[in-house]
């Protein structure tokens, strides 16, 4: 009988999911809708179910956030796919972990405002007209992506660079600049006061952003990444299942501005995937031809070499 006993908490033992033994993550965010589960996974304590001690650490700028990553002070980021790119052709050690956000119809991540001065102003009317944005970032790549689906030419519009969103979005809503390519919430806002809409990512269908964990993780048994995306998954199910009790964490922590807090939408988050090999490789040829890569990354240095 103790024979028997032993056998059936044995077999009990092996069918429990590996758990991570308390491994501290520390993960670079930035305060934007994308990173939704990633809190609620914090907040419900999903991680820790796992195992795993995640400690998701704030940046206000892409930049800081980068320079921590490459600097070894992180062990995973949130970030775009353009920026993913440029961290592991500096070496950066670090494997795409899964997919955060895809182009999804009804849910604009990103989009092409326009000033209050243009807002009746339709697409023939906006030739030549001064976009703001970021030059050799994901908003440059989604720009020449927008022109494309439009049928418009890249240089359609005369770009001005503005890095930074805030000041971008100023000079827009002062007619200092005509267009603005922004993200949510901000592109909501910009028409909330005045402003208008041109054209939005969310029929491109391409991933936009990404989670990115560092290559020890998936070495031996890979438990870590493992419970990480089991994480994860809970809580796209969990914010899937009940989207308004997580209403006001994503005002807490996306940075959803007040007038829009009880309206803006929940988006549906993906259940984690990779980018496909054809999606990497549009995103690899934009860059190699405006400089930001000087050849092909291999495909085996960008994706976790497991499904998640």
């Amino acid at each position: 009988m103790k024979k028997i006993v032993c056998a059936v908490a044995l077999v009990l033992v092996m069918s429990l999911p590996a758990l991570a033994s308390g491994e501290k993550i520390r993960f670079g965010i930035l305060p934007v809708v994308d990173t939704l589960p990633l809190q609620v996974a914090v907040r419900d304590g999903l991680f820790k179910d796992q195992g795993l001690d995640v400690e998701l650490v704030r940046f206000s700028s892409a930049l800081e956030r980068d320079t921590a990553m490459q600097a070894g002070q992180l062990d995973g980021y949130f970030g775009d796919i353009i920026a993913t790119y440029l961290l592991i052709s500096k070496n950066v050690p670090m494997h795409i972990a899964l997919t955060s956000w895809r182009t999804t119809p009804g849910y604009p991540m990103f989009g092409i405002a326009q000033s209050p001065a243009a807002a009746e102003r339709g697409l023939a009317d906006m030739k030549g007209a001064k976009l703001g944005l970021s030059k050799s970032t994901i908003m440059d790549y989604l720009a020449d992506r927008i022109c494309k689906r439009l049928g418009v030419a890249p240089d359609y519009f005369s770009q001005v660079e503005i890095k930074k969103v805030p000041i971008r979005l100023q000079m827009l809503m002062t007619n200092q600049i005509d267009a603005a390519l922004l993200p949510e919430p901000l592109l909501s806002l910009s028409r909330l006061k005045g402003g208008s809409i041109l054209a939005t990512a969310e029929n491109l269908g391409m991933p936009l952003t990404v989670l990115c964990l560092h290559r020890k993780y998936f070495k031996d048994g890979a438990d870590a990444y493992i419970g990480f995306v089991a994480a994860y998954k809970e809580a796209v199910r969990r914010i899937a299942n009940s989207p308004e009790k997580y209403r006001p964490l994503m005002a807490e922590t996306c940075r959803i501005p007040k007038p829009l807090v009880a309206e803006f939408p929940i988006y549906p988050y993906p259940q984690p995937s990779l980018p496909t090999p054809e999606e990497l490789e549009d995103v690899q040829q934009w860059m190699m031809e405006k400089g930001l890569l000087k050849e092909a990354v291999p495909e085996e240095l960008v994706l976790s070499p497991l499904i998640p």
